[in-house]
């Protein structure tokens, strides 16, 4: 059966020129007005005109939630948790637990793929952004707590640590401690400076497997009969340190 729209729920409008992000209330942009609250009981898929614009109904995904979620500090890219997911095997219900949560949304992305997610930030303001966004998309498997983790990590028996946050290397052994054997940590670094501490740090404590990895991704475009890259691409965003306890 397919899903019914419910008042609560946030629709992606997916149009040619535009794509909006919203709950089904009166809605207002540059093609026009419309009520969508007569959306409601309706089954995804259908279309809609707002002026002489049309759009489809569709459920977003978790990349269009991210997409409009508020951000507060810098977040981790879509293309460097993909990475995370993919050398750590990382997989529906895996624990994890996720420090420096910021705007959160790789608990979210982590979240969504079934692991149960336990995140940490210290800040107050930033968790607040971090709740809302996961709120806004309904997640039941992201706990997300306002404490600092390098006091210590309640969790045990842990599958995936990820840490993005100031200092990381002074959560390392606290990492050791909650990992279960074979039990992987992944690190991200805005600087090399900060990934030699955290390497220095990891072999302290016996951890095996440590690669260092930088994600660089470029998009293409098609141009009539011609095909090049962009000239802009997304290159560095940071540094991927993983390592495994033994």
């Amino acid at each position: 059966m397919a899903d019914k729209i419910k008042k609560d729920n946030i629709l992606l409008l997916l149009g040619k020129q535009k794509n909006y992000l919203i709950r089904p209330i009166k809605f207002s942009c540059e093609f026009g007005f419309i009520d969508l609250r007569a959306l409601i009981g309706k089954s995804y898929g259908i279309r809609i005109k707002i002026g002489k614009e049309q759009f489809t109904i569709v459920k977003p995904s978790i990349i269009d939630m991210l997409k409009k979620a508020k951000r507060g500090p810098q977040i981790i890219m879509p293309k460097d948790a993909g990475v995370i997911i993919s050398t750590t095997g990382c997989s529906p219900d895996w624990k994890v637990v996720d420090a420096g949560t910021g705007s959160g949304f790789l608990s979210m992305f982590l979240a969504n793929i079934g692991c149960k997610v336990y995140s940490y930030e210290k800040k107050k303001e930033f968790y607040e952004i971090a709740k809302k966004n996961a709120n806004n998309f309904g997640l039941k498997n992201l706990f997300i707590k306002n404490a600092d983790i390098t006091k210590g990590i309640k969790e045990k028996d842990v599958d995936l640590m990820t840490l993005d946050m100031q200092y990381p290397e002074k959560a390392v052994k606290h990492a050791f401690k909650a990992l279960k054997t074979g039990g992987w940590l992944a690190v991200y670094s805005m600087h090399i400076e900060e990934v030699k501490k955290v390497y220095e740090e990891l072999k302290r404590h016996n951890f095996v497997e440590i690669k260092i990895l930088e994600n660089i991704q470029r998009e293409w475009q098609s141009l009539g009969k011609l095909t090049r890259p962009k000239n802009y691409m997304l290159a560095h965003t940071g540094f991927l340190t993983f390592a495994r306890k033994m």
